[in-house]
């Protein structure tokens, strides 16, 4: 019996997303925070949480594993409780990992009892500034230092954009945070699990692209693929011969009109779902 903790907030939508992407039956029963899984036997219940929460819940065995920010593991002091098993890059808007910074009115980093700190990372700030007046945030610290008279915030960003809005600088990046699955000791399926969800992830840079080739045209052809492994080839039960090809998204469109180019025939570009 198995639970697995996902966090709520920013990045709940885009980890059940990437759970039902990988082929994991999800279902939400409204505003509880207990989620139904299917398909999937490794975890019997799937719990909603507050990510601060989550590496604690592991370390303490309440969670087997869990899916947060690696931010709230070295924030809870839980990054020796707990074994990270892997990073997973992706945040509510971007596939980058969010950092938590510094922002001030200037570039300039200072400490002393004269400076006051806003911070939604009381632990991190601390570190950071010893000296120094910290309260704790529970949000909207762009506004605290553009408006309310604080020196710095110690925050969370994934684009920067609401920094730079508000006339205010990255001051110091502490920590780059990309999500993390994190366990109470690492096993194969749990490792297994991890490599699931990052090739979901991976797969969003690849489609297989499929073809039919006539036998004088297939050396042709196969010189002009550059396949993610090498391609697979099938003989027709009619002349010629049918080959599948995993491709960077990025090269689709240049490949395809070369593969026409070259006599490729019946091309189709499909979407997958994990590439491991």
């Amino acid at each position: 019996m198995r639970k697995l903790g996902i966090p709520s907030g920013s990045l709940q939508d885009s980890t059940i997303k990437l759970l039902e992407k990988v082929g994991i039956g999800i279902r939400v029963n409204g505003r509880q925070f207990k989620i139904e899984i299917k398909n999937f036997s490794l975890f019997s219940e799937v719990i909603i949480m507050r990510p601060q929460d989550i590496p604690k819940a592991v370390a303490d065995g309440l969670l087997d594993a869990g899916l947060c920010g690696w931010d709230w593991v070295v924030e809870s002091e839980m990054d020796q409780q707990v074994e990270k098993i892997g990073e997973l890059w992706y945040g509510k808007k971007t596939r980058e990992a969010v950092k938590v910074v510094v922002i001030g009115k200037s570039k300039e980093l200072r400490d002393g009892p004269d400076v006051r700190v806003t911070s939604e990372y009381p632990v991190l700030a601390r570190r950071l500034f010893p000296k120094a007046k910290i309260d704790f945030s529970h949000g909207g610290s762009e506004q605290k230092v553009a408006y309310l008279g604080y020196d710095y915030a110690v925050c969370v960003t994934e684009t920067g954009k609401s920094i730079i809005e508000n006339g205010l600088h990255i001051v110091k990046v502490i920590l780059k945070s990309p999500t993390v699955l994190i366990a109470r000791e690492r096993n194969p399926e749990i490792i297994r699990f991890w490599e699931l969800l990052k090739g979901g992830l991976n797969s969003e840079q690849y489609v297989l692209v499929k073809m039919n080739v006539r036998k004088e045209c297939l050396s042709d052809v196969l010189s002009v693929i550059p396949a993610f492994n090498s391609p697979t080839v099938n003989d027709l039960r009619k002349r010629g011969f049918a080959i599948e090809a995993l491709v960077k998204k990025t090269l689709m469109a240049e490949l395809i009109m070369r593969l026409r180019e070259k006599g490729a025939e019946g091309i189709i570009a499909h979407n997958v779902d994990v590439v491991l």
